[in-house]
């Protein structure tokens, strides 16, 4: 378990953002769930574990999002880098009135359901009601399946705007760009300025470590 939470650890500094992804500037598909999720693969594979791809479902929308699961010494585990779930969470069983956990994670907290074959995700933050994410089946999906999943992606409706999101857990603190506004949610409370121009530029080249000259384009008009 010490390389998995040491790996875990290390990709908690990983930063979610579609701007790559927008230009293609990556071969990998820049980093939204799908790249971060085949890139905590990668890793996982050289620990050797054996780890299964899942693909993420709303009620009306396919392929959504993505995550991974993981056997570890018996207990399966869930681990989900695009919606900045970094640590191991085990996946409750699919028995009455033990298949959920919740998971006090900040600044935002997990709650894992599990339906039958399927696994729902819900997450909330302090003093709110918790929000459905996704439902994963956790039969997994092929590699084939999970690459026109990601290629799909490219044609999705997160790609007209930027979006950008990162994880500072030694601070609990989450930093999330969408579309000209920041917004910058702690265990206390939430704080949100609209970001624009060159000042943006630097502030989210600083915050996010994207190149200036990758944002100018978007951010200065």
């Amino acid at each position: 378990m010490l390389p998995l939470l040491s790996l875990c650890n290390k990709s908690s500094l990983w930063v979610y953002e579609n701007l790559t992804k927008i230009l293609r500037t990556h071969e990998e598909g820049g980093n939204t769930c799908f790249g971060l999720t085949m890139r905590l693969h990668g890793e996982l594979v050289k620990l050797g574990y054996s780890p299964k791809l899942l693909l993420g479902h709303k009620k009306h929308i396919k392929n959504a999002h993505c995550a991974l699961s993981i056997v570890d010494n018996g207990t399966e585990l869930f681990l989900d880098p695009g919606y900045l779930i970094f640590d191991p969470l085990p996946i409750p069983p699919d028995i009455p009135q033990q298949n959920k956990t919740v998971f006090p994670l900040q600044p935002n907290w997990v709650r894992l359901e599990r339906e039958g074959e399927n696994l729902c995700l819900w997450t909330g933050v302090a003093n709110e009601a918790a929000k459905f994410r996704f439902y994963f089946p956790l039969g997994g999906c092929t590699m084939e399946e999970f690459n026109l999943a990601w290629e799909e992606s490219y044609t999705g409706e997160s790609m007209k705007y930027l979006v950008f999101n990162k994880l500072d857990k030694k601070t609990a603190t989450q930093y999330y760009y969408q579309n000209g506004k920041l917004l910058i949610r702690t265990p206390s409370g939430s704080t949100q300025r609209k970001l624009e121009g060159k000042e943006g530029v630097e502030i989210l080249s600083g915050m996010f470590g994207l190149p200036r000259g990758l944002l100018e384009g978007h951010l200065v008009k």
